[in-house]
């Protein structure tokens, strides 16, 4: 794969970026200038206020600010837990030239290996030293 190649996909990519941009200004301009469409938005941010404070009556009760604790106690370890299994998964792949393990039940588990291109910074070079 030559690398001329993959810059003119990354052009290509962020040319239809830039154009999804300047259409979706241009349908929030209009939506903007809509009365009616302001008139309604108005009237769901209302309900919406009124909801919310229904909502938070509900979940300050001590019984529910326990089962809120947990959630993000679990959801925290959760989050801990994938990034040590993407780091040992990685290492498998690179170890072993596989993209399987199989699970503690025996069953086989395929996972993906997957690369993103970081967005440009708009101040100096990736490849400067510190």
């Amino acid at each position: 794969m030559e690398l001329e190649a993959v810059l003119k996909r990354i052009a290509m990519i962020e040319k239809y970026e830039e154009e999804i941009r300047v259409a979706k200004e241009m349908l929030k301009g209009e939506l903007e200038n809509s009365a009616e469409f302001l008139q309604v938005t108005e009237e769901v941010k209302e309900v919406q206020n009124k909801k919310k404070q229904v909502k938070d009556a509900v979940l300050s009760s001590e019984p529910n600010q326990k089962l809120i604790a947990d959630i993000k106690s679990n959801a925290d370890e959760i989050t801990t837990l994938r990034e040590i299994l993407s780091a040992e998964l990685v290492q498998v792949f690179k170890e072993d030239d596989t993209d399987e393990i199989q699970d503690a039940s025996g069953a086989k588990r395929k996972f993906k290996v997957s690369i993103r291109l970081m967005p440009k910074k708009n101040s100096g070079n990736y490849n400067q030293e510190s």
